[in-house]
């Protein structure tokens, strides 16, 4: 405020000298003030009014649906038995475990199998080796034949030359040796004869002195003329003389008139055999025999030559290859025995139950006593099964997609209808309906918690409209009756006014009251407002 002396000094003029100065600090203290005073009302206003959020309508499509309550299945349920029979030994499954399919459950006692490989590993092995021995050997023998037949053909030519040319000459001579033989051994026979004859007459003479020298004496050796030893020594030469005489003359009795001698009857044989080889012309026979070598060389030479030809060592590898591919074959069915020994999970799933443990022997499940290892369960598609009137089921078809909602909370599941039932149920007039619902992280269901044996909530879709006024359901109060009421913003303040409104759908409501285009709706805050209440727009 202004002093009132100075500013009385001020009109009188009588101060004006003494107070110029401060007159002017006054005034600007007063103009200050003024100013303060205008924008504190400024600000006293800004403070009174409600900050509210506000939006505008969207235009959008409106999907009209219908629920029918159902359940969730898993996919797949499998029992899983051993692939062969055999005591448990490792079981790596527990209730409640999520296994990937291919993934180790339990294992068979694999002893034999084991020994199987190694068995069929080492036929693969002499396979090969045979293979290797065939392929650089095969050729290089079969071309070793040729050489060999070619080489008889020719010793069976030569053969033939020869025994054309010598053949007669050699039965001939064969003849004239046997002629010669058979002579030499009468000679023989002759001379054996006489000297034999000799030998009797030696042997006479000798045995008839050697008797008179005994008798004499023993007539000594009676007389006691002699000692006993000498009588001894006269009897031991009389036999001894005895003895040699009987030899002559069985030697004698040998060349009897009449008698056979083995050196002549072999010799006057082969001179016969000799003079028939002649008669018969024995050496065309052996012509004969050599031309049918010398065919049958040709023949062999031939056969060799169309094998090499043929190149049948090619054939011959080829059997070879075959073993080999017979012995991987076999190994492969080893390994895959082998690896039946290791009990795999069919499918990505969870373990449901175990029903043998280690110890427990465990049989294929053809056999009729057989028991599962485990039970697996399929979890990572689920399928949703409901029923629904025939009259709405006809509306739907395979491949659609549904919503599905569960018990706990989880909403906006994508499934996607797979089955439609062509069987009605009479007494309810209804149909069973399946869908897949997929169940691991990355799916449409983005989800992967889902259980089997769950209540859901199917949404199925059963019209639509298109550019559909919309507001946020929160922005409009006291739905009653198709109308509502709303809060718009203009010049600063809020507006009540009354809309008609239609379905709701989800967190949007339809509004069927046209809007001026750009027209501010609170969406909060409304119980703070009143008709004309100051507003602000909230800013993010």
């Amino acid at each position: 405020m202004i002093n009132k002396h100075a500013l009385k000094a001020y009109k009188g003029g009588t101060m004006l000298k003494f107070a110029s100065v401060p007159l002017k600090l006054y005034l600007i203290k007063f103009f200050a003030i003024t100013c303060c005073f205008s924008i504190g009302t400024a600000i006293a206003q800004e403070a009174s009014s409600v900050p509210v959020p506000v939006t505008t309508t969207r235009r959008g499509t409106i999907v009209s649906t219908k629920q029918y309550t159902g359940h969730l299945e898993p996919e797949a349920e499998i029992k899983v038995f051993a692939n062969i029979p055999g005591k448990i030994v490792e079981v790596n499954a527990t209730v409640g475990q999520r296994v990937a399919k291919g993934e180790s459950l339990a294992e068979i006692n694999s002893r034999d199998t084991v020994l199987a490989v190694i068995r069929a590993e080492s036929a693969l092995s002499s396979a090969k080796s045979q293979l290797t021995s065939t392929e650089a050997n095969a050729e290089a023998r079969v071309k070793s034949q040729l050489a060999v037949a070619q080489e008889r053909s020719l010793t069976a030519q030569s053969q033939l030359v020869e025994t054309k040319s010598l053949a007669e000459m050699r039965i001939r001579n064969q003849l004239v040796q046997a002629e010669a033989a058979y002579q030499a051994a009468k000679e023989s026979i002759e001379k054996s004869k006489t000297n034999a004859e000799q030998g009797l007459e030696r042997a006479k003479v000798e045995l008839d002195k050697t008797q008179l020298d005994y008798e004499r004496t023993k007539s000594l050796h009676e007389k006691q003329h002699v000692s006993d030893s000498d009588f001894e020594s006269a009897e031991n030469r009389l036999k001894v003389a005895r003895t040699r005489y009987q030899e002559a003359l069985v030697t004698a009795d040998q060349f009897m008139e009449g008698a056979r001698h083995p050196s002549v009857e072999k010799t006057k044989a082969e001179l016969e055999v000799a003079r028939k080889l002649v008669e018969i012309r024995s050496w065309e026979r052996e012509i004969a025999l050599a031309e049918s070598n010398v065919t049958q060389a040709e023949t062999d030479l031939s056969a060799v030559q169309r094998l090499v030809e043929a190149k049948s060592w090619e054939p011959e590898i080829e059997i070879a290859r075959s073993g080999v591919r017979q012995a991987e074959e076999q190994l492969k069915t080893a390994r895959e025995q082998m690896s039946n020994t290791t009990i795999k999970s069919p499918i990505n799933g969870i373990v449901e139950t175990r029903h043998l443990s280690i110890g427990d022997y465990a049989q294929s499940a053809s056999s009729p006593t057989g028991k599962p290892v485990v039970t697996v369960m399929g979890v990572d598609v689920l399928k949703a099964i409901w029923n629904m009137p025939v009259a709405e089921a006809r509306r739907i078809n395979s491949g659609e997609l549904v919503l599905i909602s569960t018990d706990s909370g989880i909403r906006n599941i994508v499934g996607t209808i797979d089955f439609i039932s062509p069987t009605v149920n009479s007494e309810h007039n209804r149909v069973i309906v399946h869908a897949t619902v997929p169940n691991v992280a990355g799916s449409l269901s983005h989800n992967s918690n889902l259980k089997p044996g769950g209540m859901i909530t199917i949404s199925i879709k059963t019209g639509e409209r298109k550019n559909v006024q919309l507001l946020p359901l929160q922005a409009v109060l006291h739905i009653q009756n198709g109308s509502g009421t709303i809060f718009t913003v203009r010049g600063s303040a809020a507006h009540r006014e009354e809309i008609n409104v239609g379905s709701i759908y989800g967190d949007e409501i339809e509004i069927i009251s046209r809007l001026i285009n750009g027209t501010q709706v609170i969406t909060d805050e409304q119980h703070r407002l009143q008709e004309g209440t100051p507003v602000s727009i909230a800013r993010d």
